[in-house]
């Protein structure tokens, strides 16, 4: 190996001397020059590092103008959102004062119907004038007349109601109570007996009675209340007074 290489040097020295020894003399070997700048390249350089200054600060202030344009349109947006402010009120102000009320037509009372009124019987009403009793109790369901019916040759009148059965003596005009005939509940003694009460209730007003077939007779004077009882309770009461 070292004698390939020492035999290339050696041929290298040989092939150096024989070109010397033909005059030819070595070439330069000093730096190439550069190319020189002109300043017309330095000018043409500057003013296209201006335009692009120009483009960028163009492009930025394009996108500053946006940015503002969606601030402002944001800031508008929550403007309209927000509830609009309500003045608080002061503390130390008079309240309005408030309108007086429309005064109020007072209601009418109103008109009562009108009540029926309430008809006892007794013992009192025997030889009574009849026309208040007829007035109280109003239109009955019937009227029955006969002429000279009674000893004393005085007319018969009779009204019919309902569970009510009134019977009167007609003299001078004058309608006078002989009989009243009670069979319902509606209508009542001025001692409070009615169908429906029993015995001792009648006993308790009117003392004992006398029992005369299907009733008994409970007198007061020449006037007598006759009663029909049914199981110990009042069926029927009858005032009566002979004429």
């Amino acid at each position: 190996m070292n004698k390939k290489i020492a035999a290339i040097f050696a041929a290298a020295a040989v092939f150096a001397v024989s070109a010397a020894s033909c005059g030819n003399e070595p070439e330069d070997s000093s730096t190439p020059e550069l190319p020189v700048l002109t300043t017309e390249s330095a000018e043409t350089t500057e003013a296209a590092s201006e335009e692009t200054t120009e483009a960028a600060t163009e492009d930025k202030t394009k996108a500053e103008e946006t940015t503002e344009a969606s601030t402002e349109e944001a800031t508008k947006a929550e403007e309209s959102t927000d509830a609009p402010e309500v003045d608080a009120p002061d503390p130390n102000s008079e309240p309005e004062p408030e309108p007086d009320p429309e005064p109020q037509q007072p209601e009418p009372d109103p008109i009562p119907e009108p009540q029926p009124q309430s008809v006892t019987f007794g013992f009192e009403s025997l030889h009574s004038n009849a026309s208040g009793v007829i007035s109280a109790l109003g239109e009955p369901l019937d009227v029955t007349t006969a002429p000279a019916c009674f000893a004393n040759g005085a007319d018969s009148k009779i009204y019919s109601y309902d569970g009510l059965t009134i019977e009167c003596y007609v003299l001078d005009g004058v309608e006078n109570i002989c009989c009243v005939t009670i069979t319902s509940g509606s209508y009542s003694t001025s001692s409070g007996v009615t169908v429906g009460s029993s015995q001792a209730d009648v006993e308790a007003a009117y003392g004992a009675g006398e029992a005369a077939g299907a009733y008994t007779i409970y007198y007061s004077g020449s006037s007598e209340l006759d009663v029909k009882y049914d199981n110990g309770t009042v069926a029927e009461l009858v005032f009566y007074t002979e004429v």
